[in-house]
């Protein structure tokens, strides 16, 4: 017999659990299909920070107070769920590179949330272990997501409901029974929404989407003196965050391969030589793991959410770029009450804008 489920949610990134997450706390049958591979997805390579301002001109989204509060919302949810810690708030430091970045910070500062969100920058008195030279600035309203304890948590919270089947779903063995519902294998379903990050760029519905690929790696070190280390987050020409067992993620390269392979020689001496402009000490340090992600972006620069405007069963949550801590639940809160409560999108991020999706 066929079990007949709301919704099949393909994959269990950070966009895909979050939104599984919610579809069940709202009462919907609800199953994820993930093939369970620890590495080359890029929220399992992610440090997990969650920062309102990002890059050399601290970059923010224009509803980033929005953001923030869904993000606190939504871990914290998750957190009471769970039993157990994955979204660390603290304060980001971010390592002046330029002379440029001056003029950018203060003209953050003047406006909102930045004037209450990045600090002015000090040359003295930051944290233990800063490098920064030209002074740093404080970033407030993010901090760290411990990605390994999210998705492992909700793994076994979708296991323990009978919510997770641990298998490669191709695309093209979706089909449409004549009762209207979507069929892959004995799972029917009012709707598939397809959360799979770079399995997009070949998936039939959705390959013609104006996709940015950027593929990224991360190494985790043990540093050799640890006592002279930052203990907070750190961020400059890279990021420096500190993780479980004394070690630190150290992130990320970037370049636009379109598959993420095996970690290299070449990122591994580019992230390690960037530690001599994070940390003010004692550089010496071993290498204990090292992970590789693609992550897919929109050139358009929004994310993409909703449903296909030909086969509208057919969804999608994906594009998030590196920015996934800090729409994904957002997005996800967002799918789902248009899922439940018939809420439209916001229109920057409905997929059924694109007008390449009028033909499959």
């Amino acid at each position: 017999m066929p079990r007949h489920l709301d919704v099949l949610v393909v994959g269990q990134g950070i966009a895909g659990s979050l939104l599984a997450y919610h579809l069940i706390a709202r009462g919907l049958a609800v199953c994820v299909v993930d093939q369970g591979e620890p590495h080359g997805t890029a929220s399992r390579a992610a440090a997990g920070i969650l920062s309102p301002y990002t890059g050399r001109r601290y970059k923010a989204p224009e509803d980033l107070d929005t953001l923030l509060a869904e993000c606190h919302r939504t871990y914290r949810g998750i957190e009471t769920a769970l039993g157990t810690r994955v979204f660390h708030p603290q304060p980001i430091w971010r390592a002046v590179q330029r002379p440029a970045e001056l003029a950018d910070i203060e003209r953050r500062r003047d406006e909102r949330p930045g004037d209450a969100l990045i600090g002015p920058v000090q040359y003295r008195d930051l944290p233990r272990g800063i490098h920064a030279p030209m002074g740093a600035t404080r970033i407030d309203g993010g901090g760290q997501v411990d990605m390994e304890a999210l998705l492992s948590g909700l793994r076994d919270w979708f296991t323990e409901r009978d919510a997770l089947i641990q298998a490669q779903l191709d695309p093209a063995h979706v089909t449409q029974p004549p009762d209207g519902t979507l069929a892959w294998q004995t799972l029917r379903a009012g709707a598939v929404i397809f959360c799979d990050g770079a399995g997009a760029f070949a998936n039939p519905w959705w390959q013609s989407l104006p996709w940015r690929i950027s593929r990224g790696e991360t190494v985790d070190v043990e540093p050799e003196q640890p006592d002279t280390w930052p203990t907070a987050i750190v961020t400059g020409p890279r990021s420096m965050v500190p993780i479980a067992n004394g070690r630190y993620r150290i992130g990320s390269t970037y370049d636009h391969a379109p598959s993420a392979g095996m970690p290299t020689a070449e990122a591994r001496q580019a992230l390690l030589g960037a530690l001599p402009a994070l940390t003010d000490g004692h550089t010496a340090a071993r290498v204990v793991d090292a992970r590789t992600g693609i992550r897919p972006g929109s050139r358009t620069g929004n994310p993409f959410a909703g449903f296909h405007p030909v086969t509208p069963g057919i969804g999608i949550l994906n594009g998030l770029g590196s920015r996934g801590t800090l729409y994904a639940p957002w997005l996800a809160r967002r799918l789902t009450e248009r899922l439940v409560d018939g809420v439209p999108l916001p229109g920057h991020v409905d997929v059924a804008h694109h007008p390449g999706l009028r033909t499959r």
